[in-house]
């Protein structure tokens, strides 16, 4: 086998790994959402719980304040209870990813002249506050994840950045280290 059937095996094998790699990501980002939105309906319910609790205590039914709550606790359990699961799923999904994969997707990326690398944010950044739509970013570089605050965050162009924001970056090399440059300059 010759070089360069060496690096298109390797590019190839590359590319099916970045496929697999942001089909788990995409997973995993799919299950946050549903996590936020179990989250959402959780806080409906307690807006639902204050509402009855506040219209039975003002028309002097306060007898009736239990009873009247209690198909609102028991959905409100029955949402805490699925949101607990999600999080489950979500931690278990995430044990799940090997890390020995990305190492193989860096190794595989620089076979191409690609690169996957990940930066902290810093507080002086002008970068800060701004969404990602507005950074001019160069078209070769996919901003692949956030970490904030212990929590992965899957952007858009509308994702605000933070000082401290983990941001993971793929693409090419050069067009890579542009944008490192671009997030961390002070």
């Amino acid at each position: 086998m010759n070089l360069w059937d060496k690096v298109k095996t390797g590019l190839e094998e590359g590319l099916q790994t970045l496929s697999d790699k942001t089909t788990e990501m995409s997973k995993l980002g799919k299950m946050k959402w549903e996590r936020r939105n179990i989250q959402k309906e959780i806080h409906r319910e307690f807006i639902s719980i204050g509402k009855v609790v506040h219209e039975l205590s003002t028309s002097n039914n306060e007898e009736q304040l239990v009873p009247g709550i209690s198909d609102e606790i028991e959905k409100l359990d029955e949402l805490e209870s699925r949101l607990k699961n999600k999080e489950q799923e979500i931690e278990d999904f995430t044990a799940k990813i090997d890390n020995t994969q990305v190492k193989g997707l860096k190794k595989d990326l620089e076979l191409g002249d690609g690169t996957i690398e990940q930066i902290v944010v810093t507080e002086n950044s002008p970068m800060v506050g701004k969404k990602l739509m507005e950074i001019k970013l160069p078209k070769a570089v996919l901003v692949g994840t956030i970490v904030r605050d212990g929590h992965v965050i899957i952007p858009d162009g509308k994702t605000i950045l933070k000082a401290d924001d983990k941001v993971t970056l793929l693409g090419e090399k050069e067009n890579v280290d542009i944008t490192i440059k671009k997030l961390c300059r002070e």
